[in-house]
Protein backbone atom coordinates (compact mmCIF):
# COMPACT_ATOMS: atom_id res chain seq x y z
CA UNK A 1 0.00 0.00 0.00
CA UNK A 2 1.34 3.39 -0.79
CA UNK A 3 1.62 5.37 1.98
CA UNK A 4 -0.39 8.13 0.44
CA UNK A 5 -3.34 5.59 0.55
CA UNK A 6 -2.13 3.76 3.90
CA UNK A 7 -2.54 7.61 5.58
CA UNK A 8 -6.01 8.32 3.93
CA UNK A 9 -7.03 5.00 5.10
CA UNK A 10 -5.74 5.20 8.64
CA UNK A 11 -7.92 8.14 8.89
CA UNK A 12 -10.83 7.11 7.52
CA UNK A 13 -10.61 4.59 10.06
CA UNK A 14 -9.85 6.00 12.95
CA UNK A 15 -12.92 8.55 12.44
CA UNK A 16 -15.21 5.04 11.85
CA UNK A 17 -13.95 3.66 15.33
CA UNK A 18 -14.22 6.35 16.86
CA UNK A 19 -17.67 7.27 15.81
CA UNK A 20 -18.97 3.93 16.96
CA UNK A 21 -17.07 4.25 20.61
CA UNK A 22 -19.00 7.50 21.11
CA UNK A 23 -21.96 5.71 20.61
CA UNK A 24 -21.62 2.53 21.50
CA UNK A 25 -22.69 0.21 18.58
CA UNK A 26 -19.50 -1.56 17.48
CA UNK A 27 -20.51 -4.41 15.00
CA UNK A 28 -18.32 -8.23 15.79
CA UNK A 29 -17.10 -9.77 12.18
CA UNK A 30 -19.33 -13.24 11.91
CA UNK A 31 -19.27 -14.62 8.55
CA UNK A 32 -18.07 -17.52 8.24
CA UNK A 33 -14.59 -18.81 6.53
CA UNK A 34 -13.31 -21.19 4.37
CA UNK A 35 -10.17 -23.33 3.02
CA UNK A 36 -10.70 -23.28 -0.61
CA UNK A 37 -8.84 -24.42 -3.94
CA UNK A 38 -10.63 -23.79 -6.69
CA UNK A 39 -13.10 -21.29 -8.49
CA UNK A 40 -15.72 -23.78 -8.28
CA UNK A 41 -15.18 -24.39 -4.48
CA UNK A 42 -15.25 -20.24 -4.09
CA UNK A 43 -18.37 -20.23 -5.58
CA UNK A 44 -20.00 -22.39 -3.73
CA UNK A 45 -19.12 -20.81 -0.64
CA UNK A 46 -20.34 -17.50 -1.92
CA UNK A 47 -23.93 -19.43 -2.20
CA UNK A 48 -23.44 -20.84 1.59
CA UNK A 49 -22.70 -17.31 2.32
CA UNK A 50 -25.70 -15.79 0.53
CA UNK A 51 -28.02 -18.32 2.31
CA UNK A 52 -26.20 -17.28 6.17
CA UNK A 53 -27.25 -13.37 5.41
CA UNK A 54 -30.53 -14.84 4.33
CA UNK A 55 -30.26 -13.06 0.70
CA UNK A 56 -32.28 -15.66 -1.02
CA UNK A 57 -31.60 -15.48 -4.91
CA UNK A 58 -32.69 -11.73 -5.13
CA UNK A 59 -29.66 -9.25 -5.85
CA UNK A 60 -28.22 -6.85 -3.35
CA UNK A 61 -29.48 -3.54 -3.14
CA UNK A 62 -26.34 -2.15 -1.28
CA UNK A 63 -23.32 -4.29 -1.13
CA UNK A 64 -21.37 -2.07 1.72
CA UNK A 65 -24.56 -1.95 4.05
CA UNK A 66 -24.36 -5.45 3.74
CA UNK A 67 -20.82 -5.97 4.62
CA UNK A 68 -20.98 -3.22 7.01
CA UNK A 69 -23.68 -4.46 9.05
CA UNK A 70 -21.81 -7.90 9.52
CA UNK A 71 -18.72 -5.94 11.23
CA UNK A 72 -16.92 -5.02 7.58
CA UNK A 73 -15.24 -1.64 7.65
CA UNK A 74 -15.18 0.00 3.76
CA UNK A 75 -13.40 2.65 3.40
CA UNK A 76 -14.07 4.75 -0.02
CA UNK A 77 -10.85 6.77 -1.21
CA UNK A 78 -10.70 8.27 -4.30
CA UNK A 79 -7.92 7.32 -6.37
CA UNK A 80 -6.38 7.07 -10.09
CA UNK A 81 -8.03 4.41 -11.76
CA UNK A 82 -4.53 2.37 -11.04
CA UNK A 83 -6.17 1.50 -7.78
CA UNK A 84 -9.26 -0.99 -7.71
CA UNK A 85 -9.08 -2.00 -3.81
CA UNK A 86 -7.42 -3.83 -1.38
CA UNK A 87 -8.30 -5.60 2.21
CA UNK A 88 -6.44 -6.68 5.53
CA UNK A 89 -7.36 -6.80 9.48
CA UNK A 90 -6.48 -3.43 10.68
CA UNK A 91 -5.55 -3.55 14.33
CA UNK A 92 -4.58 -7.50 13.77
CA UNK A 93 -8.52 -8.01 13.90
CA UNK A 94 -10.89 -5.58 12.23
CA UNK A 95 -11.40 -6.48 8.70
CA UNK A 96 -11.19 -3.70 6.50
CA UNK A 97 -11.86 -3.04 2.80
CA UNK A 98 -10.52 -0.05 0.85
CA UNK A 99 -12.26 0.31 -2.74
CA UNK A 100 -11.52 3.45 -5.06
CA UNK A 101 -14.64 5.47 -5.03
CA UNK A 102 -14.08 7.10 -8.87
CA UNK A 103 -15.26 3.99 -9.72
CA UNK A 104 -18.83 2.94 -11.36
CA UNK A 105 -20.99 1.58 -9.09
CA UNK A 106 -21.01 -2.08 -10.39
CA UNK A 107 -17.08 -1.71 -10.36
CA UNK A 108 -17.29 -1.07 -6.57
CA UNK A 109 -19.66 -3.37 -5.72
CA UNK A 110 -17.63 -5.96 -7.37
CA UNK A 111 -14.29 -5.15 -5.98
CA UNK A 112 -15.79 -4.73 -2.62
CA UNK A 113 -16.66 -8.31 -2.98
CA UNK A 114 -13.81 -9.66 -4.65
CA UNK A 115 -11.95 -8.10 -1.73
CA UNK A 116 -14.04 -9.89 0.97
CA UNK A 117 -13.25 -13.10 -0.92
CA UNK A 118 -9.74 -12.36 -0.22
CA UNK A 119 -10.70 -11.55 3.36
CA UNK A 120 -12.81 -15.01 3.77
CA UNK A 121 -11.47 -17.56 2.08
CA UNK A 122 -8.23 -18.96 2.76
CA UNK A 123 -6.22 -20.05 0.15
CA UNK A 124 -3.48 -22.63 0.33
CA UNK A 125 0.07 -20.84 -0.17
CA UNK A 126 1.11 -23.26 -2.65
CA UNK A 127 -1.88 -21.42 -4.84
CA UNK A 128 -0.48 -19.40 -7.68
CA UNK A 129 -1.23 -15.54 -7.26
CA UNK A 130 -3.00 -15.43 -10.88
CA UNK A 131 -5.23 -18.08 -9.97
CA UNK A 132 -5.70 -16.61 -6.60
CA UNK A 133 -7.05 -13.36 -7.65
CA UNK A 134 -9.37 -15.59 -10.08
CA UNK A 135 -10.70 -17.71 -7.22
CA UNK A 136 -11.47 -14.25 -5.74
CA UNK A 137 -13.19 -13.12 -9.09
CA UNK A 138 -15.54 -16.02 -8.73
CA UNK A 139 -16.43 -15.53 -5.20
CA UNK A 140 -17.09 -11.88 -6.26
CA UNK A 141 -19.37 -12.57 -9.26
CA UNK A 142 -21.48 -15.98 -7.73
CA UNK A 143 -22.65 -13.40 -5.11
CA UNK A 144 -23.89 -10.52 -6.94
CA UNK A 145 -25.38 -13.42 -9.63
CA UNK A 146 -25.77 -16.98 -8.72
CA UNK A 147 -25.00 -19.38 -11.31
CA UNK A 148 -28.37 -20.87 -10.99
CA UNK A 149 -30.02 -17.06 -11.15
CA UNK A 150 -28.53 -16.60 -14.22
CA UNK A 151 -29.49 -19.62 -16.39
CA UNK A 152 -32.78 -19.65 -14.88
CA UNK A 153 -33.24 -15.98 -16.51
CA UNK A 154 -31.46 -16.90 -19.77
CA UNK A 155 -31.21 -20.60 -20.20
CA UNK A 156 -28.39 -23.42 -20.35
CA UNK A 157 -26.90 -22.54 -23.55
CA UNK A 158 -27.24 -19.94 -25.87
CA UNK A 159 -25.42 -19.04 -29.44
CA UNK A 160 -26.89 -15.40 -29.62
CA UNK A 161 -27.99 -13.30 -26.39
CA UNK A 162 -28.96 -10.06 -26.75
CA UNK A 163 -27.72 -6.78 -24.93
CA UNK A 164 -31.37 -6.04 -23.94
CA UNK A 165 -31.47 -9.51 -21.88
CA UNK A 166 -28.59 -8.73 -20.48
CA UNK A 167 -28.55 -4.70 -19.45
CA UNK A 168 -31.91 -6.11 -17.84
CA UNK A 169 -29.97 -8.42 -15.29
CA UNK A 170 -27.11 -5.82 -14.79
CA UNK A 171 -30.09 -3.44 -13.33
CA UNK A 172 -31.50 -6.15 -11.32
CA UNK A 173 -28.05 -8.04 -9.81
CA UNK A 174 -25.74 -4.56 -10.29
CA UNK A 175 -23.06 -6.67 -12.16
CA UNK A 176 -21.87 -5.42 -15.25
CA UNK A 177 -22.52 -6.91 -18.98
CA UNK A 178 -18.47 -7.69 -18.84
CA UNK A 179 -18.94 -10.04 -15.55
CA UNK A 180 -22.16 -11.18 -16.57
CA UNK A 181 -20.63 -12.60 -20.37
CA UNK A 182 -17.42 -13.82 -18.31
CA UNK A 183 -19.95 -15.58 -15.63
CA UNK A 184 -22.27 -16.92 -18.98
CA UNK A 185 -18.92 -18.44 -20.33
CA UNK A 186 -17.63 -19.92 -16.74
CA UNK A 187 -21.19 -21.39 -16.77
CA UNK A 188 -21.11 -23.05 -20.14
CA UNK A 189 -23.80 -21.28 -20.96
CA UNK A 190 -21.76 -19.66 -23.84
CA UNK A 191 -18.80 -21.34 -25.28
CA UNK A 192 -15.55 -19.81 -25.25
CA UNK A 193 -15.35 -18.89 -28.53
CA UNK A 194 -18.43 -16.67 -28.30
CA UNK A 195 -17.30 -14.96 -25.37
CA UNK A 196 -14.30 -14.35 -27.74
CA UNK A 197 -16.42 -12.57 -30.12
CA UNK A 198 -18.01 -10.38 -27.76
CA UNK A 199 -14.60 -8.99 -27.06
CA UNK A 200 -13.66 -8.21 -30.78
CA UNK A 201 -16.90 -6.72 -31.50
CA UNK A 202 -16.25 -4.30 -28.44
CA UNK A 203 -12.50 -3.64 -29.94
CA UNK A 204 -14.10 -3.03 -33.35
CA UNK A 205 -17.42 -0.91 -32.79
CA UNK A 206 -16.94 1.95 -30.17
CA UNK A 207 -20.15 2.33 -30.24
CA UNK A 208 -21.03 -1.17 -29.24
CA UNK A 209 -18.08 -0.97 -26.27
CA UNK A 210 -19.69 2.45 -24.68
CA UNK A 211 -23.04 0.69 -24.38
CA UNK A 212 -21.95 -2.71 -22.96
CA UNK A 213 -19.74 -0.80 -20.67
CA UNK A 214 -22.15 2.01 -19.63
CA UNK A 215 -23.38 2.38 -15.61
CA UNK A 216 -26.58 1.11 -15.17
CA UNK A 217 -26.73 0.46 -11.06
CA UNK A 218 -28.08 3.09 -8.75
CA UNK A 219 -25.17 4.34 -7.06
CA UNK A 220 -24.93 3.09 -3.19
CA UNK A 221 -22.35 4.03 -0.69
CA UNK A 222 -22.63 3.00 3.06
CA UNK A 223 -25.15 5.75 5.58
CA UNK A 224 -23.79 4.08 8.70
CA UNK A 225 -20.96 6.26 9.24
CA UNK A 226 -23.27 9.36 8.65
CA UNK A 227 -25.79 7.87 10.68
CA UNK A 228 -23.96 7.27 13.70
CA UNK A 229 -22.70 10.82 13.52
CA UNK A 230 -26.10 12.09 13.34
CA UNK A 231 -26.96 10.13 15.95
CA UNK A 232 -24.71 11.13 18.59
CA UNK A 233 -24.97 14.57 17.45
CA UNK A 234 -28.82 13.86 18.55
CA UNK A 235 -28.23 12.50 21.79
CA UNK A 236 -26.00 15.49 22.07
CA UNK A 237 -22.56 13.12 22.99
CA UNK A 238 -20.84 15.51 20.19
CA UNK A 239 -20.90 19.26 19.26
CA UNK A 240 -21.85 20.63 16.21
CA UNK A 241 -18.11 21.07 15.45
CA UNK A 242 -17.07 17.74 16.17
CA UNK A 243 -19.88 15.90 13.74
CA UNK A 244 -19.00 18.46 11.25
CA UNK A 245 -14.48 17.38 12.01
CA UNK A 246 -15.55 13.71 12.01
CA UNK A 247 -18.15 14.22 8.58
CA UNK A 248 -15.18 16.45 7.41
CA UNK A 249 -17.66 19.17 6.50
CA UNK A 250 -18.74 22.72 7.46
CA UNK A 251 -20.69 23.28 10.93
CA UNK A 252 -23.46 24.51 8.65
CA UNK A 253 -23.78 21.73 6.57
CA UNK A 254 -24.16 19.87 9.69
CA UNK A 255 -26.94 22.14 11.04
CA UNK A 256 -28.73 21.96 7.65
CA UNK A 257 -28.83 18.28 7.89
CA UNK A 258 -30.00 17.93 10.81
CA UNK A 259 -33.62 17.57 11.75
CA UNK A 260 -35.21 16.38 15.18
CA UNK A 261 -38.29 15.00 14.69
Amino acid sequence: MAAAVREKVREELERYLEVEQICGCPTDFSMPRKIVRTVAEAAAHADELRKYLSLGNDGVSNVIEVLEEYGVKVIEIAEDKDFDGLSGYANGSIPLIVINGNFVTERKRFTALHELGHLLLDIPADVPSRDVENICNAFASEFLLPMNVLKAKVGNSRHDISLSELTDIQCQFGISVDDIMLALQAGGVITPNRYSGYQAKKKRLPDFKVLTEKSRAVAERSGRFVRMVYRALADESITYSKAAALLNTSVESVRSHLQLV
